[in-house]
């Protein structure tokens, strides 16, 4: 094994999108976790939450790598990286909120539906492709259009539909070719219905990268609930109708969570799949399970190995006594992001290595702790204002402390308060703790004084218990200088 250099490892990269991009065989290092790809395939689910860096983007990429190997499949992303959801208000209708921004939504995922109909080479001609060909001519003059674009041109209220309907009436009764997307929409769907009963090619579109613009207000929380419900009463139609097409939205879990609607928990139940990567500190983790199929897979030296034996070989010894699994997954959130950022630094600076040593593992925390701090800082933006995100973490970093009490960092908190005009300690703490920068901690007298900790992101709905000992995480504390 002298041979085996940590550069001939692939690991993966830590953006999903970017790894597909990067690597031509990418779908070779896909790591189906409890079937994940197989449930997305079930006629019901389109809903995929997922914390960030879950692996939401990679599955999307994925499914549209195996599309394209299946000549009887069309599917399509759409990212909504950079897109103005504020832009919307312009298009809601009256209806009750949150549905306001609904209508608009069905009109952007049946103009989606329609883009991918007229891809599909395999269904045989009729009038309804042909009114949709039409109609993308006289309004857009290309089916490859974005979403702002979309926007943009919806705006106007100039939309042609006559290949739909004639004319349209307007106020004073002289007839018009153009109008609102609201005069073309139901005659859109009933052409699209019409269209894909025509083919047996599956159709599906996903939609991507919802969070870039999150924020945590009204614009945002109705437009994200409009989608989801607009995606849902759309696949449910063509289910309906026999047809094998349907919307994906991929979405955070944090984000989830703080939507409000009482269709939201039908959904969830029947609707979503939920990508997790166990809760355990284990040599069993499905993390370390990813990392040792990768690695056996991109070297041949690796490749005829066992698991139990690749990881002796890639990980020969404990750190300070620590296994190096428990080194490892405890300094992550459970998400394939952080196990891979954390060992491709050390691939990067110790390519000639044949593994992955003791020393190199413990000289990378430094620069792993603070890429996890900043992914903290991200995943919190749009909940936390800024200057409350600064302000809380340097409230942890100053009081300098890695087990606490509540009444401690209080007191700390009330002496130092000039410092922290933006926050108050204790809605500070429960923020810090539902993005797993602190945890609880614990010993249950009851079974032999044994240690328990309690974190967010390793317990679903699980809340900051004031009166048990605090702790910060692991991962974060070189970034937090303590």
């Amino acid at each position: 094994m002298n041979q085996l250099e940590l550069k001939d490892l692939y690991l993966g990269q830590n953006d999903g999108k970017k790894e597909a991009i990067y690597r031509d065989n990418f779908e070779e290092f896909f790591i189906n976790e409890k079937s994940i790809y197989d449930q997305v395939q079930r006629k019901e689910k389109f809903l995929i939450l997922g914390r960030k860096g879950s692996g939401k983007t990679f599955l999307a990429h994925y499914m549209k790598k195996m599309s394209s190997k299946n000549d009887s499949w069309n599917c399509d992303i759409r990212s909504y990286k950079d897109f103005k959801f504020q832009e919307l208000v312009h298009l809601k209708t009256e209806d009750v909120k949150p549905n306001e921004y609904y209508e608009i939504w069905r009109w952007m995922l049946l103009l989606d539906l329609s883009r991918s109909i007229l891809k599909d080479s395999k269904m045989s001609k009729n009038e309804h492709k042909d009114k949709i060909e039409d109609f993308f001519e006289e309004n857009y003059k290309s089916i490859d259009i974005d979403s702002k674009r979309i926007i943009e041109i919806t705006k106007a209220n100039k939309i042609r539909g006559g290949v739909f309907r004639s004319f349209i009436e307007n106020n004073f009764g002289d007839k018009i070719e153009t109008g609102s997307y609201l005069d073309y929409i139901e005659a859109l769907e009933f052409t699209v219905v019409k269209a894909l009963k025509c083919t047996s090619t599956i159709h599906t579109i996903i939609y991507d990268e919802l969070d870039d613009r999150f924020r945590d207000d009204d614009y945002y929380k109705n437009s994200i609930l409009s989608l989801i419900k607009a995606a849902d009463n759309l696949n449910l139609k063509m289910v309906e109708n026999g047809i094998e097409a349907k919307s994906v939205v991929l979405l955070r879990t944090d984000i989830f969570s703080i939507l409000n609607d009482p269709d939201l928990n039908k959904i969830k139940r029947i609707n979503s799949v939920k990508i997790e990567w166990g809760d355990r500190i284990s040599k069993s983790s499905p993390l370390i399970k990813m990392i040792l199929t990768k690695a056996k897979k991109s070297s041949p030296l690796l490749g005829a190995a066992s698991d139990h034996a690749a990881f002796g070989l890639l990980f020969p010894d404990n750190v300070n006594k620590i296994p190096t699994e428990r080194f490892l997954l405890e300094r992550t959130f459970f998400r394939p992001r952080d196990i891979i950022t954390f060992l491709n630094s050390i691939i990067e600076k110790h390519p000639s290595h044949n593994s992955f040593r003791w020393q190199t593992l413990a000289d990378a925390r430094s620069d792993y702790s603070q890429y996890l701090l900043d992914e903290v800082r991200n995943e919190m933006s749009g909940h936390v204002t800024d200057i409350e995100i600064e302000e809380s973490l340097k409230l942890i970093k100053n009081f300098n402390r890695h087990y606490f009490y509540f009444k401690d960092i209080v007191k700390y908190y009330e002496d130092n308060v000039f410092h922290y005009k933006n926050i108050k300690a204790e809605q500070a703490l429960i923020n810090l703790y539902n993005f797993s920068v602190i945890g609880n901690t614990w010993k249950n007298r009851e079974k032999g004084g044994k240690q328990y900790q309690s974190w967010s992101h390793r317990e679903n709905n699980s809340d900051l218990d004031f009166s048990k000992q605090m702790v910060v995480h692991i991962g974060l504390r070189e970034a937090l200088s303590m």
